[in-house]
């Protein structure tokens, strides 16, 4: 394997006690694009935001371009699955996104460069004759698309979404696929899915967490996946090939 731009070692953590994630290990390449899947309630998104620094880890090491997480937060975007409006604050979608130039540096004047990039990244979620627009006035879906506009606002070397396309409609999905997908020739991408779309074509790894971690540099189906939750069928083809099925995750076999 390449030298690993997220490098994650014999990572714990729990919630009062309660163990949520026990022993991670996951080393990413530069320019992945990985699927975490897993059942709900799993751990995929406290993942998530112990590679972000927002949660720290009982035991164990994160480095995120060989740094800890909270010391590359500008070079990573991430949208999160939790989206709430606070009705009482109207700001525009513009404004949203320009948070996510905001985070690259510390200070608060807004320049031209920003706005430009901030409408770029609108423009490549089809969003920017919305900017105007507040986001409370907008859809589930077209929310969605602001808040992956913010993430990519700042052109970041990484990008974690988390469920980027719950509230998004067919078409949505498949030209967010493909979005990400040349996206991918120059980032590392990391999504927290249930969507079987993002394993069968896009991604080019997968890994199942259910409190531990299974990783799989192809986009593949195990029996392990299945037995952790998925009971959905298991023709899935990617590429135009079937995915195989494996019986085991064990290291010597």
């Amino acid at each position: 394997m390449k030298h690993p731009i997220i490098d994650v070692r014999n990572v714990y953590f729990s919630y009062n006690g309660s163990p949520i994630l026990t022993n991670i290990c996951l080393q990413v390449p530069e320019k992945e694009f990985v699927a975490f899947i897993g059942p709900n309630g799993g751990g995929k998104t406290t993942l998530v935001k112990l590679l972000l620094g927002l949660l720290a880890p009982d035991q164990g090491t994160i480095r995120i371009m060989d740094k800890p997480p909270s010391k590359v937060a500008h070079r990573i975007g991430y949208a999160p699955q939790d989206m709430s409006i606070n009705k009482a604050f109207p700001i525009s979608v513009l404004d949203v996104v320009l948070m996510g130039r905001l985070s690259a540096h510390s200070w608060v004047r807004v320049s031209r460069k920003d706005i430009m990039a901030a409408e770029k990244a609108l423009e490549s979620l089809e969003m920017k004759e919305y900017k105007d627009r507040k986001i409370d006035d907008l859809s589930g879906g077209q929310r969605e698309r602001v808040f992956i506009a913010r993430a990519l606002a700042a052109d970041p070397e990484i990008l974690l979404l988390d469920e980027p396309t719950a509230n998004i409609d067919s078409h949505g999905r498949t030209y967010l696929y493909n979005l990400l997908k040349e996206l991918n020739r120059t980032k590392t991408i990391v999504v927290v899915s249930h969507d079987t779309m993002v394993l069968s074509s896009y991604v080019t790894a997968v890994a199942c967490i259910n409190r531990d971690l299974h990783y799989h540099d192809e986009a593949e189906i195990t029996q392990e996946m299945m037995d952790m939750g998925y009971h959905c069928p298991v023709e899935l083809i990617a590429h135009g090939i079937p995915h195989r099925i494996l019986k085991t995750h064990g290291s010597g076999e």
